[in-house]
């Protein structure tokens, strides 16, 4: 049975929600005044490629949702019929989420709290499709995880991420928040170069990690690679069909490309492609 109002106002009274608005009756959101988290529009992009790729529905497909910060797009895909698993590591997050799962009751919704760095297919098994929304710019090593993440996936890799500027005349144009990226450096990992930029987001041994909402989990600093590097990294992780998908930022195609150098790719096993 959902929740009362009355507990959902309680529950959410010791919460500081951020990032989803999510509602939860016809009186009781998660994050009011703002924008209902079901008209996001990279959702509504994530339910295009999949509906695409998979013409004959969602139902009973797994999916992860890693860094699922409050469980909105896990919670979402789970209604499809999918078989959902959000990984968080704060548990101020994992909190939100918690609530989610205790209200909505969907026996295919679950939620783990544990850091991305640890998902792998010997600790979670395998995915037909893995989410990686707005967590790739918060790792210190992404070509390696990149990796990791690709032997959890059977078929598709939705990766929503900042990307460096590749030269200083593009780091001119990003905003102001983003400019204190380092100057661009070099990295390797097995036998190959990629570029990108050290982004500082805190001193993990004076600041208070789990109040760190929006920042990564385990690392002080992180690397962003250069668009050119993140495509041949999620290439050579073994995804041989890489897309960036423009639906849901086109009208504002500037904006997302130069001031935010962000985007969203989708990776593709064809293998793993229905007959």
């Amino acid at each position: 049975m959902p929740l009362s109002d009355e507990i959902l106002l309680k529950r959410l009274s010791r919460q500081e929600w951020t990032a989803q608005n999510i509602r939860l009756s016809d009186q009781v959101t998660t994050w009011p005044g703002h924008a209902d988290f079901n008209t996001d529009l990279r959702l509504h992009a994530i339910r295009r490629i999949l509906s695409a790729l998979y013409p004959g529905g969602l139902n009973g497909l797994r999916v992860a949702d890693l860094g699922c910060l409050e469980g909105g797009f896990s919670l979402e895909l789970a209604k499809q019929g999918m078989i959902a698993t959000g990984v968080e590591a704060r548990e101020k997050n994992i909190e939100k989420c918690r609530l989610l799962a205790d209200h909505f009751e969907l026996p295919q919704l679950s939620f783990v709290k544990d850091d991305v760095k640890n998902f792998s297919a010997e600790n979670y098994g395998t995915f037909d499709v893995v989410l990686a929304l707005g967590i790739l710019y918060h790792l210190d090593n992404p070509v390696a995880w990149l990796d990791q993440i690709a032997e959890t996936t059977r078929k598709v890799l939705i990766i929503e991420s900042h990307y460096a500027p590749a030269d200083d005349a593009a780091m001119a144009l990003i905003e102001p928040q983003l400019q204190r990226l380092s100057p661009l450096k070099q990295i390797e990992h097995k036998d190959a170069r990629y570029q990108g930029r050290w982004f500082f987001e805190y001193e993990p041994q004076l600041a208070d990690r789990e109040n760190q909402l929006w920042a990564s989990y385990s690392n002080g600093s992180s690397f962003w690679l250069t668009k050119e590097s993140l495509l041949l990294a999620t290439q050579r992780a073994g995804f041989d069909l890489v897309l960036e998908q423009h639906d849901y930022s086109a009208e504002h195609y500037e904006f997302h490309t130069y001031r935010r150098s962000r985007g969203m790719f989708i990776a593709i096993k064809r293998g793993g492609l229905p007959g």
